[in-house]
């Protein structure tokens, strides 16, 4: 049996599929138009890959699991479609928060904001109830307007929906579904019930945006897999670190599931490596995202900012960094600086040929020897070398009155202090030293520069996989499917046991009744419960499962034991139900001389001034135990892994490349 994998990226969609033995990864071309066409082009070429036709590959699929930039991309090319947004009237401006934080006028237009005449307390009673009248012509001024959803949020909504409800009966009953001109609406407590009046319109109006073309793109992916021969679900990965399927999902979870999906698989290869802390660099042709693991687990951002904009659902946290293979090098007033602007995919580096006219990383990589030109992409892309040398020299080399191997190599060091000094930043908020992280090396560029920005760091140990430029493919395959419902009490006293234990069982039984849509049985179902309790001495987080024992009695002994006083402001039901992972293959450890992987040699300009014959190994030869001494490199055909000088790379029993700082000296 197969699983199936995929991370839909703006660039690249990668694949990463096993049949319980071996492994196979997939690149292929991202088609922006239509998704569902680049993840078919990837699931054909994983079927090849293991000499099976589509259809019977599909077939014999356990699990097929997406991640996707699609919602993500939406945003960034304000691509989204009109939306109308009625609030609370007196809030038209502010969106309940102390501004609208770039909202307002890039996702909802200024007049399309209307406020409605009508009031819940801060007790949850209805003070204002709605006009009828006044909501429809609200509504047909947005229609008229040009509105293609509405979303409805209203202030203390979470307390009491009485009037959001209302918004959709008078609304459809006016323009009942069977009309052309009826019109889909969202409701803020629908989307997050969240008692921060902000945080929850954002979160409605982000999700009104991107929720039509994620839903006709998953859905158009799902049914071509089905035609092809798919008999399971598409199953949608979230930024939480979960998945569902696409019935299951609301959109506004997919942002940032790609990098989640990364961190999430990152955890667990530290749970498997016994390694408390770790940074995740992954770095691609535009972005370098990091992610901090504290004792093997990621960080869980509750209230997570989406484009500056808070919103209410859990996101496990990354941060993005301009910084990649494709960031462009500029000298102004005989300064040198790189990124963050990128020439991405297309004109893309100079030395693509299709039409670039800025130096890039990539450019300065290639210049220096650490690309061989014939073999990029494993040969599917012929570099130019002569165009990269001849532009780095007329925009870099000249101004600054040095040789272009010179300028490339500043701009290569330029790119990593700039990054170093970007994590280093997060890593002193983290409370721990530098010296206590691995740094794991993810994405296509990543392993070609990562020694050299972790020992800037001060981190002595880098690890690389053989399949880490598809590495958010990767921890989709180790992610399942997992449903969380958030609820705010409001200070309600942790002794209100009756109240809580009737809302969680409430949750607890809607949650059962998703994941039997997922087709779960219940007794598959893992259901652990968190409460953010306020005790006086700040928040706590106190968790509960069903297999514990009774929730009154937990609550009842909390409160005895120093919780006597305790509010709960917010109680999270998430419930989880394994889906197929692969299983760890390991190797016994071999001989140290790599010779047998050694493919040719080069001359590469590794420090300023010096270029050194540097030995090149085939990353499919390469076998655990194989031991490399820097400088060298370690060619794959979707990635470089650079060992540079006063390093060492050794393969482990997991055919991981453990990178070691041996002797360590000044870089400048």
């Amino acid at each position: 049996m197969y699983t199936i994998d995929i991370d839909v990226g703006g660039t690249f969609t990668d694949g990463y599929f096993t049949n319980g033995k071996e492994i196979k990864t997939a690149k292929v071309l991202t088609t922006p138009h239509d998704i569902s066409e680049c993840i078919g082009n990837c699931v054909v070429f994983g079927a090849e890959a293991f000499g099976q036709p589509l259809k019977e590959f599909l077939r014999k699929n356990d699990v097929a699991r997406v991640s996707t930039t699609v919602g993500t991309n939406l945003i960034i090319q304000a691509a989204g479609p009109k939306i109308g947004l009625l609030v609370t009237k007196g809030s038209e401006q502010t969106l309940y928060g102390d501004s609208s934080e770039g909202l307002i006028g890039s996702y909802v237009a200024e007049d399309m904001i209307i406020g409605i005449e009508e009031e819940v307390d801060q007790d949850g009673s209805l003070k204002i109830k709605l006009d009828r009248e006044e909501v429809l012509a609200a509504v047909r001024q947005l229609l008229n307007q040009g509105a293609r959803m509405i979303v409805v949020s209203f202030q203390n909504a979470w307390l009491n929906a009485e009037n959001e409800l209302k918004v959709i009966k008078d609304v459809q009953t006016r323009y009942p579904i069977q009309y052309l001109r009826s019109i889909p609406i969202q409701l803020g407590t629908d989307i997050v019930h969240v008692s921060d009046d902000h945080a929850r319109t954002n979160s409605a109006i982000i999700n009104a945006y991107i929720h039509s073309d994620m839903a006709r793109s998953l859905y158009r992916a799902e049914d071509n897999l089905r035609d092809a021969g798919l008999d399971n679900p598409l199953l949608i990965v979230h930024a939480s670190g979960g998945n569902a399927r696409v019935a299951k999902t609301v959109a506004l979870h997919t942002l940032n599931s790609g990098p989640a999906a990364a961190v999430s698989g990152a955890a667990q290869v530290a749970e498997s490596l016994n390694l408390d802390h770790v940074i995740t660099a992954d770095m691609g042709g535009t972005s370098f995202d990091v992610a901090l693991i504290h004792d093997r687990k990621p960080d869980l951002d509750i209230y997570p900012s989406v484009f500056g904009a808070k919103v209410g659902i859990p996101m496990l946290r990354v941060e993005t960094i301009g910084g990649g293979g494709g960031s462009i090098a500029r000298v102004e007033n005989g300064i040198l600086s790189v990124g963050p602007e990128s020439a991405g995919a297309s004109p893309g580096p100079i030395c693509y040929d299709k039409g670039g006219t800025e130096p890039t990383v990539t450019d300065a990589d290639l210049l220096l020897g650490y690309i061989d030109p014939s073999f990029f992409l494993g040969g599917r892309i012929e570099l130019r070398k002569d165009l990269a040398t001849r532009t780095i020299n007329r925009s870099i080399a000249d101004p600054l009155e040095i040789t272009p191997q010179e300028a490339a190599w500043r701009i290569r060091r330029k790119l990593a202090n700039d990054l170093a000094a970007e994590i280093k930043v997060l890593l002193n908020n983290s409370g721990y030293e530098p010296s206590e992280f691995t740094y794991f090396a993810m994405g296509g560029a990543g392993p070609l520069h990562a020694c050299e920005i972790a020992e800037l760091v001060g981190i002595d140990r880098v690890i690389a996989f053989p399949f880490g430029s598809v590495f958010g493919a990767y921890g989709s395959c180790m992610t399942d499917v997992r449903h969380s419902y958030m609820r705010s009490l409001h200070g309600l006293p942790i002794n209100e046991t009756a109240k809580i234990s009737e809302i969680v069982e409430n949750l607890i039984a809607q949650a059962s009744t998703d994941m039997a849509g997922e087709g779960f049985d219940e007794k598959t179902i893992k259901i652990s419960v968190e409460f953010d309790v306020e005790n006086g001495k700040g928040r706590e987080c106190v968790s509960w499962a069903p297999d514990s024992g009774p929730l009154v009695d937990f609550l009842i002994e909390k409160s005895k034991n120093g919780y006597i006083k305790a509010k709960i402001s917010q109680l999270r039901v998430t419930t989880t139900s394994e889906t197929p992972h692969p299983p760890s293959a390991t190797s016994k450890l071999g001989k140290e001389n790599p010779e047998s992987a050694l493919k040719n040699s080069r001359d590469i300009f590794w420090e300023f001034k010096e270029t050194v014959k540097t030995s090149i190994y085939d990353r499919d030869l390469l076998k655990p135990g194989h031991k490399i001494k820097g400088p060298a490199l370690v060619e794959g055909a979707d990635s470089i892994y650079s060992v540079p000088v006063g390093w060492n790379l050794t393969v482990d029993k997991n055919c991981f490349y453990i990178m070691s700082l041996y002797q360590s000296k000044q870089i400048v």
